[in-house]
Order: structure tokens, then C-alpha cells, then sequence
């Protein structure tokens, strides 16, 4: 999920930009699915969608992809298995919310290198 809107006059109706492999695509989720899934379209890290694919190809500069939602359903738990076979735990510190800012830890930050100063009198 890229971002999530949900505009005063969309009538309980809630937007969200998702992305895959193939490009991006407005997900529509109606009022009576956001109550129905509401945990699963606001805290999922990885979010299963079924519904209705419709693309506008025709009177677009660009071609448009709308899926109407018919079901959310929260796989997470997916994600929490890629790095089953690590020795690590990096995946539940790199992995935030879509929400969420990620702010570095300490240490981590790059060096700020000097930059010479440039005169433009």
C-alpha cells in the first residue's frame, strides 16, 4: 500500500494506491467492506485483495487500474517467514507499517561529508 484516503464527501468510501511488480492500481474499498475488514486495511503489512479488476485504457493518456474490492484479507504472517531461514531477526526491525516513519538508529546515520563553499558574487 502506498498511501490510504478517505475524503469527507466519499461517503464512508476509503482510496488506497497499491503497487506490485506490474505498476500501481486505486483500490476502492466501500463503507460496508472497510467495516467488515477494517483490521486488515489498516494494519496490514501485506494486504490479499479480491475483487473486480476495471482498466480504462481508452479515453486515458495513461492506462488506469481500479479494483473494486470485494475482500481484504491481512497475510502478514507471510512476510515473517522470509527470513525463517536467517539467523537473524532483521525482518521485524525492517519491516514497519506503511504508516509508520522510520526514523534510523543511532550510529547508522552516513557520515556528512565537508563540502567546499561556493562563491556566486
Amino acid at each position: 500500500m502506498l498511501m490510504r484516503q478517505r475524503p469527507g464527501t466519499s461517503k464512508g468510501v476509503v482510496f488506497v494506491t497499491v503497487e506490485d511488480e506490474h505498476g500501481t492500481a486505486n483500490l476502492v474499498v466501500f463503507a460496508d467492506l472497510v467495516a467488515r475488514d477494517r483490521a486488515a486495511l489498516i494494519n496490514a503489512r501485506l494486504l490479499m485483495v479480491q475483487g473486480r479488476i476495471e482498466r480504462e485504457t481508452r479515453q486515458a493518456e495513461v492506462p488506469v487500474t481500479h479494483i473494486i474490492a470485494e475482500a481484504l484479507t491481512d497475510r502478514t504472517d507471510l512476510l515473517r517467514g522470509l527470513n525463517a531461514a536467517e539467523e537473524q531477526d532483521w525482518g521485524a526491525a525492517a519491516l514497519g507499517r506503511a504508516d509508520e516513519v522510520r526514523r534510523p538508529e543511532p550510529g547508522s546515520r552516513r557520515p556528512v561529508l565537508p563540502v567546499k563553499s561556493r562563491d556566486f558574487q
